[in-house]
């Protein structure tokens, strides 16, 4: 086992650090957290506006009286976040890759935005005399298109900025705010009128580059991911990584999370609009099924330990990394037994994720767990966020229940082998 770890480790290691490093990734990555708590405070409204004060709230169950006044002021607020998504990732992906370069963080961020609306179809209405953007094309439906155009801007801007004939000197009695502005006027202009074409090419075809983008790049991918074999090689890949004490969240989470938050934003849409959710695989439900205590259901793992482990340091690592672990802070247990390059471990690390992901999804199928639509933060209790993921959903909980005590007995047997190893060791 430990010959097949490392012939892994051999393989995926270089490739891992190579993406772990790579700059978009990054870039996407820091993008998305600037960004979370805004989307988390979307989805708080959402949840307050359906389960507590709205006409099926429990406000209205419980008292017969939905507080239906209070729904305008999350009517206004869920909009004003989960719509503008994909404007809020421009800036900050554009910000975080400026960064990267020591480039100046305000202008480039600022003209990646102004690309990213070159980009999108203007609708005219003729009876009111209005031009006006379809939210769809600044929601999550446009993520792929804000990465293309933080990246490719930010790119060519700097790019034209080293050729000398294109950069505009300044006197050095000029402030240097104003000088740097002056100094990228000509490489913008040249940045706009570029993409500007490319939105007359892509109009002479009737096709929005978002669409095109949309049909030829997000849904394949969505398709893939959501798909059996796309999800259990990801996850497989996912947790090896893991193993090898490489935090694969920094890897996978900038490619997997526009899917995903995409997900979530569709369920939340067609809950407002009254029509059926559909999309399964949401972060919170992955958070929920698979993620519990951290990557892997560490929390199982702890519990497991308490269960049957005999080994004295098993047990003060799992009482040290229990806190923790409650809030899906897994580094403790992951590092501290460890079960990174522990392949006794790794292995029902990696059986208890598939589990998870396959009750949950099975459940979710035939309607015993909820569909998600609230984002919830990373941080919150097992259980607790099935709960609230689902919109106070009980028998999401009931399930999470159920594939957190299928995930201990998953463990159970590989611990109870670490206690042999103790003993051989010992000896």
């Amino acid at each position: 086992m430990n010959k097949f770890m490392n012939k892994i480790e051999e393989l995926f290691l270089p490739l891992a650090n190579k993406l772990a490093s790579n700059r978009y990734l990054t870039a996407i990555r820091e993008g998305f957290i600037a960004i979370l708590p805004i989307m988390i405070a979307g989805s708080f409204f959402i949840l307050i506006n359906n389960v507590f004060i709205g006409e099926n709230g429990f406000t209205n169950k419980l008292f017969g009286m939905p507080f239906t006044g209070l729904t305008e002021l999350g009517a206004a607020i869920v909009p004003a976040t989960m719509s503008i998504m994909s404007i809020l990732l421009t800036f900050t992906t554009a910000k975080s890759l400026s960064e990267q370069y020591n480039e100046d963080t305000s202008i480039l961020p600022s003209i990646a935005v102004v690309v990213l609306f070159i980009l999108m179809p203007i609708t005219f209405d003729g009876k009111m005399g209005i031009e006006y953007i379809n939210t769809y094309y600044t929601g999550a439906a446009a993520m792929f298109m804000a990465f293309i155009a933080a990246i490719a801007t930010v790119e060519l801007i700097r790019g034209l900025s080293k050729i000398d004939i294109l950069v505009i000197k300044m006197p050095d009695s000029v402030p240097p705010s104003i000088a740097r502005s002056f100094n990228k006027l000509i490489p913008v202009i040249i940045t706009l009128l570029a993409f500007g074409v490319l939105r007359m090419i892509t109009n002479s075809f009737n096709l929005p580059l978002n669409d095109l983008i949309f049909k030829s790049i997000q849904t394949p991918f969505t398709n893939i991911v959501n798909s059996t074999v796309g999800l259990g090689v990801i996850y497989l890949l996912y947790m090896l990584l893991w193993g090898l004490g490489i935090h694969a969240a920094f890897i996978f989470n900038p490619i997997l999370e526009p899917i995903y938050l995409a997900s979530l934003t569709q369920n939340a849409a067609a809950l407002s609009s009254g029509q059926a959710m559909s999309a399964i695989m949401t972060k919170p439900f992955l958070d929920s099924v698979a993620f519990m205590g951290g990557a892997g259901n560490m929390i199982a793992l702890i519990i497991a330990i308490f269960i049957v482990s005999r080994r004295e340091d098993y047990k003060k690592i799992a009482k040290i990394g229990l806190v923790p672990a409650l809030f899906n802070i897994s580094e403790p247990i992951m590092f501290g037994l460890p079960v990174v390059m522990n392949p006794i471990l790794v292995i029902p690390m990696i059986l208890s994720t598939f589990a998870g992901l396959t009750i949950g999804t099975l459940a979710t199928s035939i309607g015993v767990m909820a569909h998600t639509y609230v984002l919830v933060p990373w941080t919150t209790p097992p259980v607790l966020s099935a709960f609230f993921a689902t919109g106070g959903h009980l028998m999401s909980a009931v399930t999470v229940v159920v594939i957190l005590a299928v995930s201990v007995l998953i463990y159970m047997p590989f611990v109870a082998i670490t206690n042999k190893q103790r003993m051989v060791t010992n000896d």
